[in-house]
This record gives structure tokens, C-alpha cells and sequence, in this order.
């Protein structure tokens, strides 16, 4: 099992993810609510940078706390990247978008790391 199996897991994921927040958002009145389409979104697309930033720095190291330090470097800059620029945009610098950038950047690494320690 190589990289493809991999990525076909990692897609796997962001699919269920999507599917669970593809309800509608029940809570229009508040402005940046915890749960939604946006954050679902933050999510995914951590998830799959951490995801697929560890498999690419596989070829270049064989330690994996290099590997997921990569994962995790390349997912929170992401985000954070993203959120600098809501705010000059004057959208606002959202802390819960942030929030689901982490806890999708870590749950990627973590899913990264357990295909990479046990199946590969």
C-alpha cells in the first residue's frame, strides 16, 4: 500500500466530513456560528493539507516527528494565511474558524501518522 491508498483514505474522510455538514445551518441569526458550512469546510481543507503534507514529505525524511511537524506547519499556516486575509478584507478574523483549522490539521496529522505507523 503506497501513497494512493493513502490519499483514497484521506479523500474518504473529507467525504464524510462534508456529508455530516451538509445540513442547513439551523442557526442563521448568529454571525459565525461553531457549526456550519464554512466550518466544515475549514476542516476539510485542513484535513487534507495535513493529510497530504505528510505523505509528500515521506520520500524526504524517515522520521515521523518531522513528518508530522511538517503536516501540522503546513495545515495552521494555511489557516492562519486565510484568516490574516478575511481580516484586511474586512471580514474579520474569525477564532472558531481557527479552531476548526487546528482541530482539522490535527485529526489529518493524527489519520496521517496512524496509515502511515500501521498499514504502510
Amino acid at each position: 500500500m503506497g501513497c494512493a491508498t493513502f490519499r483514497l483514505l484521506l479523500a474518504a474522510g473529507i467525504v464524510l466530513v462534508a456529508s455530516l455538514a451538509a445540513q442547513p445551518a439551523a442557526q442563521a441569526a448568529e454571525p459565525d456560528p461553531w457549526f456550519g458550512r464554512d466550518k466544515a469546510m475549514h476542516f476539510s481543507v485542513s484535513f487534507a493539507l495535513a493529510g497530504n503534507a505528510y505523505a509528500d514529505s515521506t520520500p524526504f525524511t524517515k522520521r515521523a516527528g518531522i513528518r508530522v511537524l511538517t503536516a501540522v506547519g503546513v495545515a495552521l499556516s494555511a489557516g492562519i494565511a486565510k484568516e490574516v486575509y478575511d481580516h484586511y478584507e474586512g471580514r474579520g478574523f474569525s477564532w472558531r474558524d481557527l479552531t476548526w483549522d487546528a482541530v482539522g490539521t490535527a485529526t489529518g496529522t493524527l489519520v496521517a501518522w496512524l496509515v502511515d505507523r500501521y498499514l504502510l
